[in-house]
């Protein structure tokens, strides 16, 4: 049985699309971003370039290559929304239906249009279970007492944040929000708190109370150590078997030669 994956850019299409044909079967990939991977076009079974307006046309590849289980992953840029996209009527359909625009209806909404179909969205964690740290300090750098109180603090208020469709990431310092993610993304919020702060900032990141993990799975690697050394950060926190941790090994390096703390909570 052939297993479809709708990418976004970012290596976690390739790192899914290599764990998939582990297990024998045939990927076909559908990039809907122009800055997809490009390894993409060399591992997968079938690939194919879709504008991400196009909801209609992926769906009608996905049946014709008798795919029968799908992920939508990888970073898409939440501006699309404002782009003068050529939509098509099923993607005007979808954006006529939903009350807002916010992550979570929008790709519910096109799960629901995805499924109806008869192709079932899988839970990126499914394959990715390598991806999920163990609880606890990852690094040899530990968090002093005050900045376990601002990651207890910053996730609560992350929770919050992420439940109301604003962002994931939340960033304090000493009891004190200095920068909450909104479009932007999680770098470029982090980056924001840096020029806002001189330094020790807390960076913590959640999925909602009731995440849909089938997308936007909540991810750090390599890129964000480098967002959190550019703006001088002291702690990275994610959630327990809720958020992606890509590249762990380098990651963590890059973390300890800064002196940042990456806690699993």
């Amino acid at each position: 049985m052939k297993f479809g994956i709708i990418a976004g850019s970012g290596s976690l299409p390739v790192i899914l699309t290599q764990q998939v044909k582990k297990t024998g079967r045939q990927v076909v990939v559908i990039s809907i971003t122009k800055d997809v991977d490009e390894s993409l076009k060399d591992i997968a079974s079938e690939f194919h370039q879709i504008s991400v307006g196009q909801v209609k046309k992926v769906i009608n590849t996905l049946i014709d290559a008798n795919v029968k289980e799908v992920a939508i992953i990888g970073k898409i840029s939440k501006n699309i929304i404002f782009n003068p996209l050529r939509f098509d009527t099923k993607a005007i359909k979808i954006l006529s239906k939903i009350k807002d625009k916010s992550d979570s209806s929008l790709f519910s909404a096109i799960a629901d249009e995805i499924e109806s179909s008869g192709i079932k969205l899988i839970d990126q964690r499914l394959y990715l279970s390598n991806l999920l740290p163990e609880k606890g300090v990852l690094t040899n750098t530990k968090p002093s007492k005050s900045q376990l109180n601002d990651i207890e603090y910053g996730m609560n208020l992350a929770r919050k944040s992420a439940d109301l469709g604003i962002g994931q990431t939340v960033i304090v310092k000493d009891g004190v929000v200095i920068a909450v993610e909104a479009i932007e993304g999680t770098d470029s919020a982090i980056k924001r708190a840096g020029s806002l702060c001189d330094d020790g900032i807390v960076v913590t990141k959640s999925a909602r109370q009731n995440h849909d993990f089938r997308f936007d799975v909540p991810t750090v690697g390599p890129k964000t150590i480098d967002a959190l050394i550019e703006a001088k950060a002291s702690v990275l926190a994610i959630e327990y078997q809720k958020a992606f941790l890509i590249e762990p090994e380098l990651t963590i390096k890059k973390a300890d030669e800064a002196k940042i703390a990456i806690v699993v909570v």
